[in-house]
């Protein structure tokens, strides 16, 4: 019995980590999720072997144990690779403080929560995904942010919103792909006296085929057509750890802030995903980067983030 509960548990592992390792020859988006979800699946796996070790210690166990440190040590090695520390000289550097949050599109009944939250966050910067709760809203969101994109201003609807403080210029808006329209705004704002270059955008979700990458690709190509500071937000579905998520990274020359916290699903609370990001471009870097502390009924946390505006 002992023999064969080993077995078994060596052979479930072995299929988990093969999944994953297929991010290493060629990645494939039916396994898009299981790619985001690496260190809770390779930790999971850990946690199997030592159960396997603990039913019957063998060589063969003990080799697939150290495998699954290894997955484990890679997917925190990979969390890190895009973090682009501050130094001492840019600790005290002007700040720009953004908010990002996927509301939900049908979470109505906490629309005056979330508003009150928006205009009480100190927020320069918004970025709302299905914001759809909102429209109603407008007229009050405009006495704190009288700037936007989204909500009948160059999109009629409220999927995608961008709100700012102070004046957003040469907004463009595009549709990543045939699935949701609109999802992409690219435009310019100032603040703390520098002009960046801001983007709001929400992707697909990963196993909806191949659209998430093609979503990626197309937003890497319109970030890459701008120079100097970016700064960009959104739900991207996938964590920073998906190999078409460093592509885009990569890119896009973009940079993570050291730590991203989980944002989905809400009932995880810190064990859950990092799905929801805030990146940036030199010269800006992430100074600090945390999550909103209620949900206010969506099924994703809000961000909040603080940029430091270095190379001034």
């Amino acid at each position: 019995m002992r023999q064969t509960l080993s077995v078994a548990i060596c052979v479930i592992v072995s299929l988990v980590l093969m999944a994953i390792g297929t991010r290493y020859i060629h990645p494939h988006w039916l396994l898009g999720t299981l790619y985001s979800l690496q260190l809770h699946a390779a930790l999971g796996c850990v946690a199997a072997m030592v159960v396997a070790l603990l039913v019957k210690r063998h060589f063969l166990v003990w080799l697939l144990f150290a495998a699954t440190l290894l997955f484990v040590g890679h997917a925190v090695l990979m969390s890190r690779d895009f973090a682009a520390p501050m130094t001492p000289a840019e600790v005290n550097a002007p700040t720009i403080r953004l908010m990002s949050f996927n509301i939900l599109n049908d979470n109505f009944a906490n629309a005056e929560d979330i508003v009150e939250t928006i205009r009480s966050s100190g927020a320069d910067l918004v970025n709302i995904m299905e914001a759809a709760p909102l429209r109603v809203y407008m007229d009050e969101l405009a006495k704190t942010y009288p700037y936007r994109v989204g909500c009948g201003l160059l999109i009629e609807d409220c999927d995608q919103l961008m709100l700012s403080k102070v004046p957003i210029e040469a907004p463009t808006v595009q549709s990543l792909s045939e699935i949701f329209p609109d999802r992409f705004i690219l435009a310019k704002v100032t603040v703390r006296g520098q002009t960046i270059h801001f983007v709001g955008m929400h992707t697909t979700k990963p196993y909806f085929d191949n659209f998430h990458s093609v979503e990626l690709t197309r937003a890497a190509l319109a970030i890459s057509e701008t120079s100097g500071p970016l700064l960009l937000s959104g739900d991207f579905n996938a964590s920073s750890l998906a190999p078409n998520m460093r592509r885009f990274l990569r890119n896009a020359d973009l940079t993570t802030a050291g730590f991203e916290p989980a944002t989905w699903p809400i009932r995880a609370g810190a064990f859950g995903v990092p799905i929801d990001h805030v990146y940036a471009r030199a010269p800006l870097k992430i100074k600090s980067l945390t999550r909103i502390p209620q949900p206010h009924g969506s099924n994703h946390f809000g961000l909040i983030a603080e940029i430091a505006v270095t190379g001034q």
